[in-house]
């Protein structure tokens, strides 16, 4: 823990079941530019929202794929000029909120995502269309950070954008719109919650603030994260699990993320895995690792818990992955050793992989990969 620190969190926050249905006085604009993929648009979840912005023009915008492109954002970016929005939507799981931040800011601050982003040479100064962001999911805290993460498809590699202004202006938390998301869902996105809890209490950029939200994102979502897989019609871990992903989000939003984020990447942009299944198989190991320089940090953490020993929080958060049928092994994934220098070197580029208490390098991150192959 860092005993110099600073803090800032400028998001402001409501939450209730049903609140998402009554936030017109809240939007400040007359042209509202929703964002969302295509599930929500085509089950009215998008449609009943905008239909309660009264007296607002509203358009949509429903092509957010997972792990979303920059050529998505700057086809969002284009129509959401056309309209002339002053205020932008994004509504949905990590990807949705993600490229709202991004729209929002090149409303006005023009050209292509390319030109702001991995090796781009202009830079955001400012954001003068309100940024609103609604999760669907209990899982990525994206609407309560500063931070994007976009894929390149001309260089194939996936890489996070921080900017001062994505900070949303307005996070909605309602949880009923959680209350049919899928089992498998529940289960990727809320382990998703515990990795940002997690590395941001061990995160050599830790704090005291941040390190108490950490402690009490990780026991909630333990407590629940189990019970809205089996059950999910269990409206109390619903709101529990969404509630601790926004705590987690808090958390990270201060910290950033670790190595686990960091070997994410190249699992999500060139195998296919979901954000939250490619972060959260390596989540037991990095548990393991972590002693090597925050020994008397995760002891307390593991007591805090409920736990014996740091390895044997290790071994039941594996335990509870397996028990949701999430992978814990990359060969789960169709991944080989063969791959796993390639994955080691991307996994190394992000500079967030030195913020883990461990050593980060080519041979202790291929040890760990092939622990879990």
């Amino acid at each position: 823990m860092n005993g110099d620190f600073n803090y800032r969190m400028p998001v402001q926050i409501i939450c209730a079941a049903g609140v998402s249905k009554a936030i017109s006085s809240h939007i400040k604009g007359k042209r509202v530019f929703i964002l969302s993929d295509p599930f929500l648009f085509a089950n009215g979840v998008a449609q009943t929202i905008g239909d309660n912005l009264e007296g607002r023009q509203v358009q949509y915008f429903s092509e957010i794929e997972p792990n979303p492109t920059c050529e998505s954002v700057d086809l969002a970016a284009e129509q959401a000029r056309r309209m002339g929005a002053d205020c932008v939507i994004g509504l949905g799981g990590g990807s949705s909120l993600d490229v709202a931040k991004i729209v929002s800011c090149l409303t006005t601050n023009g050209g292509s995502i390319y030109d702001y982003y991995s090796g781009g040479t202009q830079t955001i100064e400012n954001r003068q269309t309100q940024l609103v962001c609604i999760p669907t999911t209990a899982g990525t805290g994206s609407e309560v950070t500063n931070v994007g993460v976009f894929t390149n498809k001309k260089t194939k590699v996936k890489m996070p954008m921080v900017n001062q202004a994505f900070w949303p202006d307005l996070a909605v938390i309602d949880p009923e719109l959680t209350y049919t998301v899928p089992p498998a869902v529940t289960a990727s996105t809320g382990m998703d919650a515990f990795c940002h809890a997690i590395e941001a209490y061990w995160n050599r950029e830790s704090n005291p603030i941040s390190d108490a939200l950490s402690l009490s994102a990780v026991k909630m979502i333990l407590q629940n994260i189990k019970k809205a897989y089996d059950d999910p019609h269990d409206l109390g871990a619903r709101e529990a699990m969404i509630i601790s992903s926004l705590i987690a989000g808090i958390s990270f939003s201060q910290t950033r993320t670790t190595g686990i984020h960091a070997l994410s990447f190249p699992l999500t942009a060139e195998f296919g895995a979901s954000h939250g299944t490619a972060c959260s198989i390596t989540l037991p190991a990095f548990i393991r690792i972590s002693q090597e320089q925050a020994a008397e940090k995760m002891a307390a953490m593991a007591g805090y818990l409920g736990f014996g020993t740091v390895e044997e929080l290790a071994q039941a958060v594996e335990d509870l992955m397996v028990s949701m049928n999430m992978p814990v092994r990359l060969n789960q994934l169709g991944i080989q050793e063969k791959d796993l220098q390639h994955i080691t070197e991307v996994g190394l580029t992000p500079a967030i992989v030195h913020l883990t208490p461990a050593e980060m390098n080519t041979q202790t991150v291929y040890t760990l990969l092939k622990s879990i192959l």
